[in-house]
């Protein structure tokens, strides 16, 4: 039997420290990621399926900046944002309410990990920097897996560990000291950014991640390293 960690106990309430930092998320995200979070979420949008109408769920929908950019891609008409944290749905929505899009992008309280859903009602899966937060990652990727169409498409982006040497020695400085005391100060949360370093450090990525894709019953598995391989973008296919 696995042993529990201290971090895998908090990963299980870790929608309440999102309910504490909610309000100060958004720009301490754009200032701590320098901006490039944006291209990223540009580079999802390009990875979608081509095809017209797709239907997408996105879990750990946060402030829902990962909806706000798929829903400007022609091809997506309907997108649902799920999320544990209400702090974190609140300002999502009216984020969504400010650009009139109501209609297209549904914000609501749901568990990643056991899922509302019906089976095979969703063209397409994402999640976005959550992941590694969800309290059993198999459980949510066989989920994510369960509720898309047949040769529906999942997409996972999350912090990786760059391969060079060096690029990592200074990433690892930056995410161990720099970005959790600035978060931490800003944010008046005692060690959510702390919290956030860990979960990612301790993640697997790269070709470790892309084989409990497989396991979880995804074909077609596929990396895309992200500026110099601090973020990646993995697909798969059901």
């Amino acid at each position: 039997m696995k042993q529990t960690t201290g971090l895998d106990d908090r990963k299980k309430e870790s929608f309440k420290i999102f309910d504490d930092i909610a309000g100060t998320y958004d720009p301490l995200n754009r200032v701590l990621s320098m901006g490039i979070d944006v291209r990223w979420r540009n580079k999802m949008t390009s990875l979608l399926p081509k095809k017209a109408g797709l239907r997408i769920l996105d879990l750990a929908t946060g402030t829902a900046d990962v909806p706000l950019t798929l829903i400007k891609d022609p091809r997506v008409t309907q997108i649902r944002g799920i999320d544990m944290s209400q702090g974190m749905i609140d300002i999502g929505k009216v984020k969504i309410k400010e650009k009139n899009l109501q209609e297209k992008i549904v914000l609501d309280i749901d568990n990643g990990c056991d899922l509302k859903e019906a089976d095979k009602s969703w063209d397409v899966t994402t999640v976005s920097f959550g992941i590694r937060n969800f309290p059993d990652c198999s459980q949510g990727l066989m989920e994510m897996n369960r509720v898309l169409v047949d040769g529906g498409q999942c997409m996972i982006m999350e912090f990786s560990l760059p391969t060079n040497s060096i690029i990592r020695a200074f990433y690892l400085f930056y995410f161990r000291r720099v970005l959790p005391f600035i978060g931490n100060l800003f944010s008046g949360h005692g060690d959510a950014y702390s919290y956030l370093n860990k979960t990612v450090e301790e993640f697997p990525y790269g070709e470790d991640f892309l084989a409990l894709m497989r396991k979880a019953g995804f074909k077609e598995v596929k990396a895309y390293p992200l500026t110099f391989g601090i973020a990646t973008i993995y697909t798969g296919i059901k």
